[in-house]
């Protein structure tokens, strides 16, 4: 059972919801309730006064009251709570935002005494002192060892491999891990695993890097100057479908806001190969992928005030505009359906009448 002590004090409004439904007025309530050393139901809309123990009897659903005594008054139990404060149960309380807020400011779980709430807790030098066996890590150090790890690991241990990786990911997400990784030189080892025969270490180190990129300009550039975009874009045409999928979404992850990238790509005859790869495949998760690149990078032309990737992707027009009446005709992911449109709008002025009428015939059938 779970039980409210009222002693001397005024209800926050809350309780009063939870516990007590009051009536508005002495004339339309029941007959006052008359507390006894035992404990009595409260009937429908009875009001009370105070100095009584009050509880929710779980088992009936009804609320029950007693008298308090010595016990109650000294030793209130684990499950119940104590009010401070004076005063009866009041109807008309103020029910706003504002008074709830400052009732439960008067909430004191049983128990909890703040003079000595504060000595429940540690802080990190004093569970150092009292655990001086207990090793405490930090993410940089965590980091470490797991690289360290790795790249003492055999190739051919792919599990271990794999799971190392997977450590490594958990951690590169965050910025400042991510910024580690290059000025430690750590990259480096995650980078080789991406020339990895395993399929698997292929991915699990994509996503090592794809992690650490996401919005690090430090990890991006590195990327870039490293090789791995070059690399990356290079292995797409070979690559099937999902695979495919996810290094396109690493090298969307490097290039993202990263305009200084824009001519390393358009070097590498990346669109020829992206736009290539769009042509072939009818996975709506890769491509989903490519044409999301696509738009970020004409937002990137747009930032910069620049033609750099328009002018590139120019010469893939008549593949493009075909594709993208091909993938509204045929796609049903909403996903795709809106990077494609949002990609038309953008080229429109490359493509024809007919593409225009497939989007605008598409759109309509949404």
């Amino acid at each position: 059972l779970y039980t409210i002590k009222f002693e001397d004090m005024s209800l926050p409004v809350l309780l009063i919801l939870m516990f007590i439904e009051c009536s508005c007025s002495d004339e339309d309530s029941p007959e006052k309730f008359v507390p006894t050393s035992e404990w009595t139901e409260i009937s429908e809309g009875q009001s009370i006064g105070k100095g009584l123990h009050v509880r929710l009897n779980l088992e009936t659903g009804k609320k029950e009251a007693k008298l308090l005594s010595e016990n109650d008054a000294g030793q209130p139990g684990l499950n119940s709570v104590t009010l401070v404060e004076d005063n009866v149960v009041d109807a008309t309380l103020d029910t706003t935002d504002e008074s709830l807020e400052e009732g439960l400011k008067h909430l004191v779980k049983a128990g909890d005494n703040p003079e000595t709430l504060s000595q429940k807790f540690r802080t990190m030098e004093e569970l150092r002192k009292m655990m001086p066996d207990m090793e405490i890590k930090t993410e940089g150090q965590l980091l470490k060892e797991a690289v360290t790890r790795l790249n003492g690991t055999s190739h051919s241990d792919i599990p271990s491999i794999l799971i190392l990786l997977e450590n490594v990911e958990d951690l590169a997400h965050k910025y400042d891990n991510g910024m580690l990784l290059v000025s430690e030189g750590w990259m480096g080892v995650v980078g080789s695993l991406l020339h990895h025969t395993n399929e698997e270490v292929y991915l699990a180190a994509l996503r090592v890097v794809s992690s650490a990129a996401q919005s690090n300009p430090t990890v991006q550039k590195h990327c870039v100057e490293s090789g791995y975009l070059s690399f990356l874009v290079s292995r797409v045409p070979s690559q099937g479908d999902k695979v495919a999928k996810s290094t396109v979404f690493c090298i969307s992850a490097i290039m993202r806001n990263l305009p200084a990238a824009l001519q390393t790509f358009s070097d590498l005859s990346s669109y020829s190969i992206l736009s290539s790869k769009l042509t072939q495949t009818s996975l709506p998760a890769l491509q989903r992928v490519v044409v999301s690149l696509y738009n970020d990078l004409l937002q990137m032309d747009t930032q910069m005030n620049s033609n750099t990737a328009e002018q590139s992707m120019k010469a893939e027009s008549d593949a493009l505009c075909s594709k993208v009446s091909q993938m509204l005709h045929s796609s049903s992911d909403y996903d795709v359906i809106r990077e494609v449109v949002m990609f038309y709008s953008r080229i429109r002025h490359w493509c024809g009448a007919s593409t225009a009428n497939v989007i605008f015939d598409r759109l309509k059938a949404l």
